[in-house]
């Protein structure tokens, strides 16, 4: 055996479980968290395998931990999206789009729903907020992205705001 494979030696030290890729472009809009299990014996909260998960976070989501975004415009930017993507906000099984009681599933149908639901809520945005609130919200873009300065950011968030806080308000006289 030579004097280098003598000094080779084998490392077992713990992976950070499955991240799936770790490139840049992978790794990027993605919050990296532990996998808490809560104890049924004590009732903490405990990470015992030391597994860590990445989760995918929106533009939405990291202006609301900023505190640039309430609650309320946050939660209908996340119905604006999914009703723009077609995706159920609440009964994963509603997304099947099961409309009768046969059992049948009429995806025409659903789709048409969802578009439905999407272009009433677009209705509400006001016109002044359309393009930042499609940037943001329905393509997920920073407002850096949209413009150059740090003037030009704070008027763009201005109008996302405004137009999310339009939309919340109407979604709340609906319920009225």
């Amino acid at each position: 055996m030579s004097k280098a494979m003598r000094k080779l030696k084998v490392s077992m030290a713990a992976s950070p479980w499955d991240l799936g890729q770790t490139t840049a472009a992978q790794l990027r809009g993605k919050t990296f968290e532990k996998v808490m299990v809560v104890n049924r014996e004590t009732g903490k909260s405990e990470n015992p395998d030391g597994a860590i998960r990445a989760r995918r976070e929106t533009w939405v989501d990291r202006y609301e931990r900023k505190e640039q975004l309430t609650a309320a415009q946050a939660h209908v930017a996340r119905a604006l999206a999914f009703a723009a993507e077609g995706e159920r906000q609440r009964d994963p099984l509603a997304a099947l789009g099961v409309v009768d009681a046969s059992g049948q599933v009429d995806r025409a149908a659903a789709y048409v729903d969802r578009r439905r639901r999407f272009h009433r809520m677009w209705a509400d945005v006001p016109q002044f907020a359309r393009p930042v609130v499609a940037h943001v919200v329905l393509g997920d873009g920073s407002l850096g992205s949209l413009c150059g300065g740090g003037r030009d950011q704070a008027r763009h968030l201005d109008r996302l705001q405004r137009g999310l806080e339009a939309l919340v308000e109407r979604c709340q006289k609906k319920k009225d």
